[in-house]
């Protein structure tokens, strides 16, 4: 007689399958906590990773401008394990989106927001470690090619929608292109720039100003690194020539500096970067909206709608405002 159960794929009854154990409420808390740990030392060793060199810092400066909006932890973890991610959710969000993850797809491991009841009951927000999925892989049509715009319409675009002042200026300082002066919360520009200088100067000058909280105590120079990378991360965003930067300074400034506040300048720079991008989208949505709309307008164009002012002249002033 034939033993069948030779032909089984399965376990036997002489092999049970083994169940894992039940964790208890304190265990399973100090599991999640091990995996919360042992995440945050990965991520400080990302965080170190990107001021390594001038050239590790652009490429994650260039990821941010590619990269949907996210918390600094998660730039840098889809950075290292997604590159090539433009858009991510969470299975719930991109079903909210009426989108649809495609079956087996694994996702990007995340810090997820959330918001939860405390045992008083008073509200509060926190994090837990998830999962998201990048546009890419789910159902649907994919997202349209953004636009190309040109420099003197980017320009255009900040001048019609900035947050704070702009006026063009013959008074700049010998090798200022763009000054945020704080005191009157107004951006004075060099005329008769090209299109793309005046773009990066008034990129960086707006993401300085970003940073003022107005309470009197804004120091330009404090804000002087972040303002660069940040009208980096707004030009690569827009496509334009972005060649002329260089970051091994901003690297060596903060090598010195624990992750948290290396992290914490990244975040400064995402914030800014993100400004000045909102700024000319706004900007560039109601040049297309407009029922008569203007062709491109530069900024030699300008200079005859605005007043000829001198900006104050301090001691930071006299330095060009330049990585």
């Amino acid at each position: 007689m034939a033993d069948l159960t030779k032909l089984m794929k399965g376990p036997t009854e002489a092999e049970p399958v083994q169940e894992q154990p039940k964790l208890s409420r304190e265990e399973y808390a100090a599991q999640k906590k091990a995996e919360r740990e042992e995440l945050w030392t990965r991520i400080d060793a990302l965080t170190a990773d990107v001021f390594k060199d001038g050239s590790s810092l652009r490429g994650f400066l260039d990821f941010t401008a590619q990269c949907s909006p996210e918390r600094i932890e998660n730039l840098l973890l889809f950075h290292s394990d997604a590159p090539e991610a433009t858009w991510l959710k969470t299975f719930d969000e991109w079903k909210q989106a009426g989108r649809s993850v495609r079956g087996g797809e694994v996702g990007y491991t995340a810090l997820i927001g959330q918001d939860y009841t405390r045992e008083d009951g008073t509200a509060a927000s926190g994090y837990y470690v998830g999962k998201k999925f990048d546009v890419s892989q789910t159902r649907g049509r994919q997202p349209d090619r953004a636009p190309v715009y040109a420099a003197d319409e980017l320009v255009t675009a900040l001048f019609t929608n900035s947050p704070v002042r702009l006026a063009v200026s013959e008074a700049v300082p010998e090798g200022i292109q763009a000054q945020y002066a704080a005191q009157n919360r107004t951006i004075y520009v060099r005329n008769n720039m090209d299109a793309q200088t005046t773009f990066l100067a008034i990129a960086r000058e707006q993401a300085a100003a970003s940073y003022d909280i107005h309470d009197g105590r804004f120091s330009r120079a404090a804000y002087s690194a972040q303002s660069y990378c940040a009208a980096y991360v707004a030009a690569k965003k827009y496509g334009l020539d972005v060649r002329s930067f260089s970051f091994d300074r901003v690297c060596q400034m903060c090598s010195g500096l624990e992750p948290q506040e290396q992290r914490r300048f990244l975040s400064d720079v995402k914030q800014a970067a993100y400004t000045v991008e909102r700024t000319v989208r706004r900007g560039l949505n109601e040049m297309e909206l407009s029922a008569t709309p203007e062709p491109a307008c530069s900024v030699e164009v300008y200079a005859s709608m605005e007043q000829t002012e001198r900006p104050a002249r301090t001691k930071k002033a006299s330095q060009p405002q330049r990585e």
